[in-house]
């Protein structure tokens, strides 16, 4: 890459992550929604469409940024991560067809239960409820808030089937349909780890999926989260976390054909995915090679700089040739500043 790259400074990203929850704060609707999308420094000039998973990933970096910046979060923030959750918390469901011995819930958009939101909504619940200012005035979850994640993690898991996850089902009759993502496995294993559901079968499952190299060929961020996050609770042993990502680190460094799409957030995630094994890194020193670490930072610093070249005032936009700003351009871009800034902090 170019020498001529601007150093990413912890001072810079942690003003980065800061600008980002300010200006997500500001566009969090009074009912809980956000503006969706928008163009860059104009939040007037908005753009049709929500999603819902990109609802709950959002308010989990929005939460992580509240808790991880060590200083006290504004009135104006903590309401809007307050009505963000309301949002969630009406949309989770009982699911009519499960087992009435074991109440679950599910989180529903247009009718389909998907299971990456269950993941990411886990996510977000469990870094809500870790904001102490914020206790007690989570009226809109279906029930207290430990009570709300333990029925969705039942949910979760009750979708395990095999050596791998059911994806999607119709709400009104259980349906399962042929749809299949990416991501949702990668989500799910890490919202269920993140919020202590680490069962038997889960073990088996991200145990076997790890085995086979499962999201190397998509450079997955989330299993990179999963992975780490299996590894630092001790889900799996030692010698397969660190096969498994070394085999994922490679994935990512070998093929960089990601920055040439000139758009912010295939990077940004990729650069999640690479902050997140150093940061475990920093945990056990000795998992990873020296090697490897060191062309994992490289890669990490070369892409947050990048990333940069379409950022300003807490908006991180889609790429060249578009000015449209969405809430997760935004997540993905600042967690991975949020990252930066642990490391070199």
């Amino acid at each position: 890459m170019s020498a001529a790259l601007p150093a990413v400074t912890p001072i810079l990203s942690r003003d980065i992550v800061a600008a980002s929850l300010e200006h997500l704060s500001r566009i969090t609707l009074p009912g809980g929604r956000f503006i969706y999308a928008h163009e860059a420094g104009d939040t007037d000039q908005r753009h049709d469409g929500y999603n819902l998973l990109r609802h709950c990933g959002t308010l989990w970096f929005m939460a992580r940024a509240v808790n991880e910046s060590g200083a006290a979060a504004s009135d104006t923030v903590l309401d809007a991560v307050r009505r963000a959750t309301g949002f969630v918390g009406r949309k989770l469901e009982p699911a009519p067809w499960a087992r009435p011995d074991q109440p679950s819930l599910a989180l529903v958009g247009k009718g389909m239960v998907k299971l990456g939101g269950l993941g990411l909504g886990l996510l977000a619940l469990s870094e809500v409820g870790r904001i102490a200012a914020l206790d007690g005035r989570l009226t809109d979850l279906p029930f207290s808030l430990d009570e709300t994640v333990a029925r969705m993690c039942r949910y979760a898991l009750d979708e395990i089937d095999g050596s791998d996850f059911r994806h999607k089902r119709v709400l009104a009759t259980g349906e399962v349909t042929t749809f299949r993502s990416d991501y949702y496995t990668g989500e799910a294993i890490f919202g269920l780890l993140l919020t202590g559901s680490a069962d038997a079968e889960l073990t088996r499952v991200t145990t076997s999926l790890m085995q086979r190299g499962y999201g190397w060929a998509q450079q997955s961020h989330w299993m990179a989260y999963a992975a780490c996050e299996a590894i630092e609770r001790d889900l799996v042993p030692k010698t397969l976390g660190a096969t498994y990502l070394t085999g994922l680190m490679e994935a990512i460094l070998g093929d960089t054909l990601y920055r040439y799409r000139r758009q912010s957030t295939p990077i940004a995630c990729r650069s999640e995915a690479l902050t997140r094994v150093l940061m475990l890194a920093r945990r056990l020193p000795n998992l990873l090679s020296v090697d490897l670490l060191a062309r994992v930072r490289a890669q990490a610093a070369e892409n947050l700089a990048l990333q940069l070249d379409w950022y300003k005032d807490g908006q991180f936009w889609q790429g060249d040739g578009t000015q449209r700003v969405q809430i997760d351009y935004i997540q993905h871009n600042a967690t991975a500043f949020l990252h930066w800034a642990e490391l070199e902090g």
